[in-house]
């Protein structure tokens, strides 16, 4: 195998959880056709590893058009490839998160601009366990 381009593009958790699942399925396809056909196990194991992991993540809930709302509100701001890429892969839930995330953030952004990145990220990216956010910061109070 020779590498073309090392830095063709980034793929973001969601497409590379869609990219194994259809890989998948094709595999599933090509061994009832001809159930002799074996793929390798090392590939086996990734496949199984790497869904696993993308499944317990924020990628797990996304769609192409939450993805595509996603990148169109935020190219409001100035960010990087990366940055967008990460704040949508790690789904951030608090300032601190997004301070992490973000290159020079308090340089950049004023704390109006991050409470409104955490708020379209959470009316953008919608998960299961912004509830029990929701909770524990009433709990904590």
């Amino acid at each position: 195998m020779i590498v073309k381009n090392a830095r063709a593009g980034m793929l973001s958790n969601f497409e590379v959880l869609t990219l194994v699942n259809e890989q998948q399925e094709l595999q599933r396809a090509a061994q009832e056709r001809d159930p002799s056909l074996e793929f390798p196990e090392n590939l086996r194991t990734i496949q199984f590893e790497l869904t696993g992991y993308l499944n317990s993540s924020p990628c797990s809930t996304q769609d192409v058009s939450q993805v595509q709302n996603f990148l169109d509100a935020f190219s409001q701001y100035e960010l990087t490839v990366a940055e967008k890429l990460q704040i949508l892969n790690l789904r951030p839930k608090s300032p601190v998160d997004l301070y992490l995330l973000i290159e020079e953030c308090e340089e950049r952004f004023t704390e109006e601009d991050l409470d409104a990145m955490l708020q379209q990220v959470i009316e953008l990216l919608p998960r299961d366990d912004d509830e029990e956010m929701g909770e524990e910061e009433e709990y904590q109070e």
